[in-house]
């Protein structure tokens, strides 16, 4: 980094002032503002009005999109006695319009999250044969795959334990924004609800000490509703067409200060200081603040991704998630996600920035992490959080936002759940972050880390397979690709000293977006380019991964000739992907 970069990146992060997150956080404290509402029009008016009064080109888009919001819901046991509990239900759970489902309760044991990465990834513990015609209670959140497990055992619906005294808010479908002809069967077909902890564990223990008969009822909202979307553009000085994709979402679960308020403050004095520089970027920074995040399972980014892609795929040279930023007592950096090519830049820029050691990990399938199918290189999503050590005291569990504050998706998350410092920190990372990215005449992109990661990838699918298939191709091909990678950065290495004006800094940067078009996929997405996979968590290398299945099914049996078939067609795209990503590079610089 010259000395005029470091000048110049100074200069931003001392302009950084809390007198416009202070007034977006007074101004959306009075306000709910749920997709499709006038409060949620009223918000977006207002971030408009700013971007107007300092002359940020913007547009104010209004898609509409899928949206299930939820109104009511209950639960009341009829025997051993009438009780009414408190209830919630999430986003597209099916609708009872009030008429009660009535059933017995039978209990049906489920993992809890243990880490805010694997939230939505929990799954029910236990192989039950017949739940056909039973109301289930289980522990954890009302995510996709339990709702989607339960569904197919037969149940007539589902009721979920929440963690602690408050009900969080959610949303049950696995469909990742509105849905299309592949897609639009696969919407929840069971009404489920939420209830806290105490009332759960009282049903709970009722249901296992004897036959307990209740009934649920839901009301939601379901349809397609118009919503805001503000879409800004900073262009920058030297190519201006290629673009980091900065967003975060504007509507709420109640009032949300912690989610995503604070975000979309930092938003907005980011949008104030890089525009206010623009003459300072070598590269354009887009800013997107999205609705139907919520209660459209990332409706507002999916139709962004849609309505924008093909110009994505030619210009975006990263993207960038700001949820849950400037939360209270979240000052650690050890949970951060970023995929595998732009580790050492984030960690780098993260110390940089706070002098504060980071960790990260693969993004998993949740926040608006809308492009992986396009290949985009991403990095942040949640923002900083509170220490590990901490939520121990304190007796947290694991929630998916506000800095790890329990207040997440509750009516609880209000003004006491923001720190400006703790915004101000936050904001030097990601401003850090960015405009290295902006200014870099080389993009920091390293993919020998995403070529280990594969490596090290089918080296566990080959130890889980055993004898039973033979990874063999796609682990040569592998070491290939990594060893071609090694002399392409010293190739690199070469222009470190050239000006982004050079064509041969041209052609290499091209190439690193293209390996990034081609290696994101195969390692995110099990669908092609410009659709969208389901919201459920998916593992590396997703082709190959039932190969952690294959050695505990019976070799005679249906089940495991299925399962090699997949594999061989699986590894086929793998290894074809490899070898592709390999002519990228092989291209004379």
């Amino acid at each position: 980094m010259t000395s005029l970069v470091k000048e110049h990146e100074k200069l931003l992060l001392d302009e950084i002032s809390m007198e416009i997150p202070k007034m977006i956080l007074q101004t959306f404290s009075g306000l709910i503002r749920e997709s499709g509402s006038e409060d949620e029009r009223t918000a977006a008016h207002f971030l408009a009005s700013l971007l107007n009064a300092w002359g940020v080109p913007h547009t104010l888009h209004n898609p509409t999109i899928y949206l299930s919001v939820p109104k009511t819901a209950s639960v009341k046991t009829l025997t051993p006695e009438l009780k009414s509990y408190r209830a919630k239900t999430p986003s597209f759970s099916v609708s009872t319009n009030g008429i009660p489902v009535a059933e017995e309760l039978v209990y049906v044991p489920s993992a809890q999250a243990t880490d805010r990465y694997d939230i939505f990834d929990a799954k029910v513990k236990e192989e039950v044969n017949d739940l056909t015609g039973k109301i289930v209670i289980s522990e954890g959140l009302a995510m996709p795959e339990k709702v989607a497990t339960f569904h197919d055992k037969g149940v007539l619906g589902a009721i979920f334990i929440n963690p602690g005294k408050n009900i969080h808010d959610g949303i049950c479908t696995t469909i990742w924004g509105a849905p299309d002809l592949d897609t639009i069967d696969d919407e929840p077909k069971i009404p489920v609800v939420a209830i806290n902890k105490t009332d759960g564990e009282e049903l709970k223990a009722m249901c296992q000490t004897g036959i307990t008969m209740v009934e649920l009822t839901t009301r939601l909202e379901k349809g397609w509703f118009e919503c805001p979307l503000i879409d800004l553009f900073i262009e920058g000085a030297e190519e201006p067409e290629k673009y980091v994709l900065l967003h975060g979402h504007l509507d709420s679960w109640h009032v949300g200060i912690g989610d995503n308020t604070t975000g979309d403050a930092a938003l907005m004095e980011m949008a104030r200081i890089f525009y206010k520089h623009r003459d300072k970027l070598k590269r354009s920074l887009r800013i997107a603040i999205w609705p139907g995040h919520s209660t459209g399972r990332y409706a507002g980014s999916t139709w962004f991704a849609d309505q924008f892609a093909l110009d994505l795929d030619a210009n975006c040279i990263a993207q960038v998630n700001c949820d849950s930023p400037g939360c209270r007592q979240a000052t650690s950096y050890e949970k951060m996600d970023w995929t595998n090519e732009v580790e050492d830049h984030c960690k780098q820029a993260i110390y940089d920035a706070v002098q504060e050691e980071a960790k990260g990990k693969r993004p998993n399938r949740a926040g608006d992490y809308s492009f992986h199918n396009i290949g985009i290189t991403s990095f942040y999503k949640l923002s900083s959080s509170i220490p590990q050590e901490q939520l121990e005291e304190k007796g947290y569990y694991p929630v998916g936002g506000c800095g790890s504050n329990i207040e997440w998706h509750t009516e609880d998350d209000l003004m006491h759940v923001a720190d400006y410092e703790i915004l101000r920190r936050d904001l030097r990372v990601y401003m850090t972050s960015i405009y290295r990215v902006l200014q870099a005449n080389l993009l920091p992109y390293d993919f020998r880390k995403t070529a280990d990661e594969f490596m090290e990838t089918i080296r566990q699918y080959q130890e889980a397979a055993g004898e039973h298939f033979s990874f063999e191709l796609a682990a040569s091909e592998a070491t290939v690709l990594r060893r071609s990678l090694e002399e392409f950065y010293s190739e690199l290495q070469l222009l470190q000293m050239e000006n982004l004006s050079s064509p041969a800094v041209r052609e290499a940067n091209e190439k690193l977006l293209q390996l990034g078009r081609t290696l994101i996929p195969i390692n995110f997405t099990r669908r092609c380019k410009f659709h969208h996979d389901p919201a459920v968590q998916i593992p590396a290398l997703p082709d190959i991964a039932p190969a952690l299945q294959l050695a505990g099914l019976e070799p005679s049996s249906h089940r495991y000739r299925v399962t090699q078939n997949h594999l061989l067609r699986g590894q086929n795209r793998v290894v074809w992907t490899m070898k592709e990503a390999q002519k990228i590079i092989r291209v004379q610089l």
